[in-house]
């Protein structure tokens, strides 16, 4: 009879211990797949693409001044161009804080120096990005932009994109994210204005460190596309393969400019907010 207490015992408490394994494996993907909040792994690859993705839209226009001693676009940057003497440069300079037309406020300058002009296939402009803010966030790191020439098919001008730096936000926390790419410039190629422009991103490779320490990777699935006039991606999906959980898709959406997205984690598809 006590033997039988005893595999009565034995089996109870098996059970419950399987119950709670259950019940916490459960939780940790529920708190995993919690959408897109602040702190989160998708949040901050998302941003950190946006905001190094951004800064290549202002150093076209600084390509597109070749010949000018100098300019805006709009109300700054202030441009600084030097096609005289080798080795080339462009300056851009927000001074102490500049509202932009797409809302977003900027600081700082960002110097570049080039192979050659980028008009010129192979030609390379290599930025240097150390005290620069952009909505509260400070961005530092190096970028490689290579000119392929025209495209096949369509002549839009194509570059290929090398990204690697760190975003350091408001609270001190940081994340870091490289990246390589390919981008196609679809519209605004008359103008240095980038309010007109369109481009189209292929990432070929992203990775990153989260706030929290959480390693990530991640690539285009479907080509992202950027309006100049618009401060988030207008459609695109963008395939975010974090160390731990699961992998989730942004999808941004069909062509608005809007700060709205859909995330897809499985086959639960939950609307958020860029």
């Amino acid at each position: 009879m006590k033997r039988k207490l005893l595999y009565l015992s034995s089996f109870f408490i098996f059970i419950t211990f399987l119950f709670i394994y259950a019940c916490q494996k459960e939780k940790s993907i529920v708190t995993d797949n919690t959408p897109f909040n602040a702190n989160s792994v998708e949040k901050n690859a998302v941003v950190a693409t946006a905001a190094f993705d951004e800064l290549n839209d202002f150093a076209q226009s600084g390509f597109d001044a070749t010949g000018l001693k100098g300019g805006t676009f709009g109300t700054c940057p202030v441009v600084s161009v030097n096609f005289m003497t080798s080795p080339f440069s462009i300056t851009l300079d927000w001074g102490t804080g500049c509202l932009y037309g797409d809302g977003i406020t900027r600081s700082g300058t960002i110097s570049m120096t080039l192979s050659g002009l980028m008009t010129e296939k192979n030609s390379v402009a290599t930025m240097k990005i150390e005290n620069f803010i952009a909505d509260g966030m400070k961005i530092s790191g190096t970028t490689k932009i290579t000119y392929l020439g025209p495209n096949t098919g369509n002549n839009w001008p194509r570059y290929s994109i090398f990204s690697e730096g760190k975003i350091e936000f408001s609270d001190k926390s940081v994340v870091s994210y490289r990246s390589e790419s390919v981008r196609l410039q679809a519209e605004g190629t008359k103008t240095t204005a980038i309010t007109d422009d369109v481009w189209r991103t292929e990432i070929q490779s992203a990775s990153g460190v989260n706030k929290d320490g959480t390693k990530w990777s991640g690539k285009t699935t479907k080509v992202m596309i950027k309006k100049g006039d618009c401060k988030w991606y207008n459609s695109g999906t963008f395939v975010i393969t974090p160390e731990k959980g699961d992998v989730k898709t942004i999808d941004f959406g069909d062509g608005t400019c809007d700060n709205k997205a859909t995330m897809k984690v499985g086959d639960k598809t939950t609307d958020i907010t860029l």
